[in-house]
């Protein structure tokens, strides 16, 4: 539904600057009510920093998809649209992105919860295998989980700048658990979106909370969490 919203950047590479504000400002949902000015420019900085990066147009130093699905998931009050940058960025690196169908994520509940994993049944049907689950924020609690729900349909969960301890049940440790996380982070702070259990995994970047949906450092993070544990050819 939002999927030619923000197209433009993929095929040119950057947005025009009213662009930029429409999709941070979709980014930042609850938060701009609150005065998280800073936000929104410090996103608007790593946006710029990400078109001019060459992992952008061309995944350079991150390793290359294997054509799994990845579903990615908005933050509180989020809808698709802002997260179409990661999206198309995940195709052009060799995924099949998918958006979670979400016209705006109202919170953590069983309705938004039912409706994420369907996407993620028909996704995994599609292919015939299991899905990867990106969440933003709130997200990435989303994410978690119907890793837990429907474990024998993910492969891996990534979670961005998530407040994790919101749903502390753990995941079957056969899914690739991957939390990202930034100390800079206003809205999650930090060590909120530090992820526990066996297995699970906390690697930190830069920047702010909603910048980390257009962050090349992220992106790269990303790009090795997906990586992590594909099996490799045989010499």
């Amino acid at each position: 539904m939002n999927r030619d919203r923000y197209a433009a950047a993929d095929s040119a590479g950057a947005m025009p600057p009213a662009a930029i504000l429409r999709m941070i400002l979709a980014a930042l949902g609850a938060t701009a009510v609150i005065g998280l000015a800073a936000e929104a420019v410090q996103a608007s900085i790593e946006y710029g920093r990400l078109v001019a990066d060459p992992i952008y147009l061309y995944g350079w130093d991150a390793p290359r998809g294997d054509g799994r699905p990845v579903i990615v998931i908005p933050g509180f009050l989020g809808g698709d649209g802002y997260l179409e940058t990661l999206r198309g960025w995940l195709g052009r690196i060799g995924y099949r992105p998918f958006e979670s169908g979400l016209r705006r994520n109202t919170g953590f509940n069983a309705a938004l919860l039912a409706e994420i994993e369907q996407r993620t049944v028909a996704a995994a049907r599609a292919v015939g295998g299991p899905v990867a689950l990106v969440g933003h924020s709130l997200g990435g609690v989303h994410a978690r989980a119907i890793a837990r729900r429907r474990p024998e349909l993910v492969s891996d969960v990534i979670a961005l700048g998530s407040p994790l301890g919101l749903d502390g049940g753990p995941i079957p440790p056969s899914i690739r658990f991957t939390a990202i996380y930034t100390r800079g982070d206003r809205i999650v702070r930090y060590p909120r979106a530090l992820a526990s259990g066996a297995g699970a995994r906390n690697v930190e970047a830069g920047g702010s909370h909603i910048g980390m949906a257009f962050s090349a450092e992220v992106y790269r993070a990303i790009a090795f969490a997906l990586a992590a544990g594909r099996p490799t050819a045989s010499a």
